[in-house]
């Protein structure tokens, strides 16, 4: 058989399996309207890193931190000692915890991501008073009633910012 020949019946074979392909593919189909397309399935809700941080603004509000005397009150692991309000080293996640739970919810609180709870917690302590400090239940107004009036809006940022890396 010559190669023309062999070619050419391997040209029809190919048209007769195109064919038959699609005539499966056209019986399938029924000939009825397609189905319509269905919206997919929400994804589930997944934590979503924060923004970093620049190290600028984490310096300057580490000072902050020590200007306005929170370590006084506030510990932080190997940076502040205080033991009168709830220690800091993990605020990210414990902010996180808080925020979703009921007593938060039916709190004056109305902070929805973890920087709006920190600034709350800074220029409006009695929204939502954690539980649990370090020598006891933590009590309402031993926070300072009126930081949001000694701060400038700059180191409110910057102690924000810093305070936003602790436990990431």
């Amino acid at each position: 058989m010559s190669n023309n020949k062999h070619n050419l019946i391997g040209i029809r074979y190919a048209a007769v399996a195109a064919a038959a392909s699609l005539s499966l593919l056209l019986a399938g189909c029924g000939g009825s309207e397609p189905e319509p397309t269905r919206a997919p399935e929400p994804a589930a809700a997944v934590a979503v890193e924060p923004t970093k941080v620049p190290a600028d603004i984490i310096e300057k509000g580490k000072g902050v931190y020590n200007q306005y005397g929170c370590q006084a009150c506030h510990a932080i692991q190997g940076f502040a000692e205080g033991a009168v309000g709830p220690a800091l080293t993990n605020l990210y996640v414990n902010a996180q915890k808080t925020i979703a739970s009921s007593e938060y919810k039916s709190s004056a609180g109305k902070a929805t991501t973890v920087e709006e709870y920190i600034r709350e917690s800074i220029l409006n302590p009695n929204a939502f008073v954690v539980a649990q400090c370090p020598t006891g239940p933590c009590p309402q107004g031993v926070m300072v009633q009126n930081f949001k009036d000694q701060i400038s809006e700059s180191d409110l940022e910057a102690l924000v910012g810093n305070l936003m890396t602790l436990g990431r």
